[in-house]
């Protein structure tokens, strides 16, 4: 079977047929066949545990509208369009209406990628903030979790009404993106962002990925009320990026029904684990670290000590914002992560990264496809090289044999596998 990757800069595969086990993409489960306007439409319409918004603003508020980035496929031109409409109808105006973008610890946009994200007109007729993370002034205190201080940042302070627009998928860390999470990290501090990541090491196995409460989610709820957020719309992809679902209203209550959607919508169930896994992490591919989403998803279609083919632009590299994470890279077993980060040799964000790639690296061999990490890059992350996908294959059907079974997992960063109809998230530890 010939297997097309979904980037013009990779030859398709030649995989055996009778090797091959499945190839596995999200679909719309549980969706609508609706048209997306009409499904952002009627989730302003009828919103969760909320008032609809127009009627919870009112004239002189200054309103605040907190979207994420370009390294998210949100469809977020559709969704931003139809909160401002709603806004307008209840009397507000342009300058009433500011734009915040969640960067957390990204590099801001520039003006062509914002009107990509956003629309041309939006960027013109609206104030948009970019944050910088590394700058603690722009940053106040809004009360603490756990043990930590929680900084975000003072624009949303200043704000009347607070609303988030964003995207719920399987997450690594965080259980599901969206929801409060636009703020925080979208909108915290260095030492927020970085604490709020590091408790993914004091987790139990199985209690991360996929789980909507689980203990780093806490952190991020308090943190986006305390922010002062009281309004979200989310949307949930289905196959081939379309919307399958959107959700709005109360930052929680509608957060839990877009989790509820989303476990079905992203779930893919596979018939076996297997030998060797071809995967990508569309559209998390704009660097290694965005990557890791997908190489998760492809770490749970795989047996142990199989050997996962990974194909991925990373046209920024390993991570621009995070240069520790390709100086360490991903060999070092838990214990001396976690001694860096207890005696202030590692920053808590990059080492949270570390240490979610060494947990997929226990049970898989990785051979890295790319063009934006070098073969010298990929060796020190642990991981091996290959100049292209079939001579990655080649090197896997060597170590594995002739009689190996392939999944090919097709746009994985969103993927929850299940195997055999049970759950198979434990396999990765997160």
């Amino acid at each position: 079977m010939e297997y097309r990757f979904p980037y013009d800069d990779f030859d398709p595969i030649e995989i055996p047929d009778r090797q091959l086990s499945g190839v596995y993409s999200i679909g719309a489960a549980g969706g609508s066949r609706r048209p997306p306007g009409q499904l952002i439409a009627d989730a302003l319409t009828n919103p969760i545990g909320s008032p609809r918004l127009k009627d919870r603003v009112r004239l002189g508020m200054k309103v605040l509208i907190v979207v994420d980035d370009n390294t998210r496929s949100t469809r977020t031109e559709l969704m931003l369009a139809a909160v401002i409409a709603e806004l307008s109808g209840a009397g507000l105006v342009d300058h009433d209406i500011q734009v915040l973008v969640a960067l957390g610890t990204h590099r801001p946009m520039s003006r062509l990628e914002m009107e990509q994200k956003y629309t041309p007109g939006i960027v013109a007729s609206h104030r948009f903030i970019l944050p910088n993370w590394q700058n603690a002034g722009d940053f106040e205190i809004v009360g603490s979790s756990g043990d930590f201080p929680v900084r975000i940042h003072r624009e949303l302070l200043k704000a009347d009404f607070v609303i988030g627009v964003g995207q719920t998928v399987p997450h690594l860390i965080a259980g599901f993106g969206g929801g409060c999470k636009i703020i925080n990290p979208g909108c915290a501090d260095a030492e927020t962002i970085g604490r709020m990541h590091w408790l993914c090491s004091t987790a139990e196995d199985g209690r991360l990925f996929a789980v909507r409460d689980n203990p780093v989610r806490r952190v991020i709820d308090e943190a986006g009320l305390k922010a002062g957020l009281k309004f979200i719309i989310n949307e949930v992809p289905g196959k081939d990026d379309a919307i399958a679902g959107v959700f709005a209203g109360d930052p929680i209550l509608a957060h839990r029904a877009a989790c509820d959607f989303a476990r079905s919508s992203c779930t893919v169930a596979i018939s076996e684990l297997a030998d060797i896994v071809v995967a990508d992490p569309y559209p998390s591919d704009l660097d290694f670290w965005q990557s890791l989403k997908g190489l998760n998803a492809a770490c749970s279609a795989l047996r142990p000590g199989g050997t996962v083919i990974f194909v991925a632009p990373c046209t920024e590299g390993v991570c621009p914002s995070h240069p520790e994470i390709a100086a360490i890279g991903f060999r070092h077993p838990a214990g001396h992560i976690e001694n860096l980060v207890a005696t202030g040799r590692l920053c808590p964000i990059p080492a949270a990264a570390i240490w979610l790639g060494a947990r997929m690296l226990e049970r898989a061999n990785v051979i890295l496809v790319t063009k934006g990490v070098s073969a010298a890059e990929a060796t020190a992350l642990g991981l091996e090289h290959a100049s292209d996908p079939a001579t990655a294959l080649a090197l896997a059907l060597r170590r594995h044999g002739a009689e190996s079974r392939i999944n090919v997992l097709h746009k994985a960063a969103k993927m929850i596998c299940s195997v055999g109809g049970t759950d198979n998230r434990r396999g990765v530890r997160l």
